[in-house]
């Protein structure tokens, strides 16, 4: 039986008032797809992406080839498990899998955040806005990263280096009208889960960890953590940059970003993992490393180098974490998803990082609007960035796929907002590429029913 007051270790890390936070943790239900579009055969754990996504891909972006690592292709992906009525993933899709935005070439990482922009441009459309009722809804990009847990459910299911497009209607949004303070939800597992321990004590460390870090985004800057507007559901939690506007999303800086920003994360793992355990790698799946005396992490924490709330931010952490032992985690091997994703911490670097328009004043697709990257360390949560988001000003709202399923002709009108993007996106990543064959698109597949999925 699990401790009832599972977050009661970590309670320190959480800020003050964090029990007024606004919660909508059940009221976000998106329906699943029509039954014969389930995952079956080796589309559940074929180790090769291009086979599983086989009848869900509606495109491939073929990248340019570098000497050391082969061609590498994007693809287009209508998700099995929808966020939304309006969503897709652009995913790397060679073997093996890479899965970090270090692993991609640039030039891969560049066409995956240009697709991204091209979807920002797609949904302001006046003619698709009218065609897909999109007026008033909310867009976010979202990506995951954790490519060193493989033991327990994690915030990356799939490991390939991939982008969630998402548009809720505002349709859909109004059940987020009804939400709870955090003071009032009762699950202690949820708790742990929705609002992971590393909430506010992360957001702290990678500000800090990325201070000094040449950002070389023109008007981009790093904001300063404010737990009273997180709370208030203004700022969105974890470390946040501030972009001038979308436009970014296509210049080779941005791709350059947040390619090094992921190398400084994984700096900062390394320390924080080093001062608790010795260890400086990850330790390898169904074991966790041995906790250092506590004297000895005492001592580690002091000689790192942060401010003194980020350390005594780490003490609290370390004294809430406790060693898994191998029979422990052999019996955890047997246990359900939800016993393992409240015991077995996750492998660091491990967050979600989103892109959404700041504020509720301006339209979130106009190119002048504010855009707020925010960072998310994960420790012990399974959701990633597109489950998992502050959406109409709710700070945290967790969003339940599979309840119910979407009828036929939703799901055509699904498909039909993607192959439109699809010839869109290639357009713009074309026709306007300075390189005639920088990227190579595939031509974009037609929709031919929940059976057979997209076909040539």
């Amino acid at each position: 039986m699990l401790d009832p007051a599972l977050d009661a270790p970590f309670a320190q890390l959480y800020a003050p008032g964090v029990e007024s936070l606004r919660v909508a943790w059940h009221q976000l239900r998106i329906p699943g797809p029509p039954p014969e579009y389930g995952l079956q055969g080796e589309e559940l754990d074929h180790p090769d992406p291009r086979r599983r996504f086989a009848r869900r891909t509606v495109q491939h972006l073929d990248c340019a080839a570098t000497e050391n690592r082969g061609c590498e292709t994007l693809a287009l992906i209508d998700k099995a498990s929808p966020h939304s009525l309006f969503d897709l993933m652009v995913s790397e899709v060679s073997t093996p899998s890479r899965s970090t935005a270090a692993d991609v070439s640039p030039q891969t990482g560049h066409t995956l955040w240009r697709t991204g922009l091209n979807f920002v441009r797609f949904c302001a459309q006046t003619e698709v806005a009218e065609a897909f009722d999109l007026s008033g809804g909310e867009l976010h990009l979202a990506l995951n990263c954790d490519p060193h847990t493989w033991d327990r459910e994690s915030v990356q299911a799939a490991k390939q280096f991939h982008l969630h497009l998402l548009y809720w209607e505002a349709e859909t949004l109004e059940a987020l009208q009804q939400t709870r303070p955090f003071a009032e939800i009762t699950d202690r597992r949820l708790r742990r889960q929705a609002l992971d321990p590393l909430t506010f004590l992360g957001a702290r460390l990678v500000t800090e960890g990325l201070q000094g870090l040449r950002l070389g985004v023109p008007g981009a800057t790093l904001t300063i953590p404010d737990d009273a507007a997180s709370l208030a559901g203004t700022r969105p939690l974890g470390a946040v940059l501030s972009l001038p506007g979308w436009r970014v999303l296509e210049s080779e800086a941005f791709e350059d970003l947040v390619r090094r920003i992921h190398h400084r994360l994984e700096q900062l793992a390394t320390l924080v993992l080093e001062a608790l355990t010795g260890f400086r790698e990850p330790p390898s799946p169904w074991h966790r490393h041995c906790l250092l005396p506590v004297g000895e992490i005492r001592a580690r924490i002091a000689g790192l180098p942060f401010c003194a709330e980020v350390k005594g931010g780490l003490l609290d952490l370390a004294a809430g974490l406790r060693w898994l032992a191998p029979e422990t985690v052999r019996w955890l091997a047997r246990a359900t998803p939800a016993r393992r994703m409240a015991l077995m911490t996750l492998n660091q670097p491990c967050y979600a990082l989103n892109l959404h328009a700041a504020g509720s004043q301006c339209d979130p697709l106009a190119d002048e609007a504010e855009v707020h990257l925010s960072i998310q360390p994960k420790l012990f949560s399974g959701i990633g960035g597109a489950g998992l988001l502050s959406l109409r000003g709710v700070p945290s709202v967790r969003v339940l796929r599979g309840h119910g399923t979407f009828s036929g002709a939703q799901w055509e009108r699904r498909a039909h907002f993607q192959r439109e993007f699809a010839c869109f996106n290639q357009r713009h990543l074309v026709e306007t590429e300075g390189a005639a064959d920088a990227v190579r698109a595939s031509p974009v597949r037609r929709y031919a029913g929940p059976a057979r999925g997209w076909v040539s």
